[in-house]
């Protein structure tokens, strides 16, 4: 299936459960969250519903043109139409914690840090 959704123009894959073959997966450079691996073939439970539909997994909604973004943390969900102003304050937060950084390397305390900058 990730072999697939690649030729159809997939970056990743959302699951809400679980995967197999994730060695594979991972060899194609195909970025998958799940719950876990699990060995059992999906075949008595695979079928394709609908898609470019909303969907929820949990409790949160997630759009057609919503940005999904995962790392090993998790993955989040950034509504369309607050991309601009989510990316501008991530950025601004990335650099603010570089900064934090360069200054604890340099031998500052955590707690002066945070009371200089006010991040962590």
């Amino acid at each position: 299936m990730s072999t697939r959704a690649l030729k159809l123009g997939a970056r990743g894959a959302v699951v809400n459960g679980y995967v197999r073959d994730t060695r594979a997966i991972f060899a194609l450079n195909f970025p998958t969250f799940s719950f876990g691996s699990y060995g059992q073939d999906s075949a008595p439970r695979y079928k394709v519903h609908d898609f470019r539909v909303p969907i929820e997994i949990g409790n949160v909604r997630i759009r057609p043109g919503d940005i999904l973004f995962g790392d090993l943390d998790g993955v989040l969900v950034v509504p369309a139409e607050a991309e601009t102003e989510v990316f501008t304050r991530a950025l601004e937060k990335a650099r603010g914690e570089r900064t934090v950084k360069r200054d604890l390397e340099s031998g500052l305390s955590a707690v002066e840090a945070f009371a200089r900058h006010g991040i962590m």
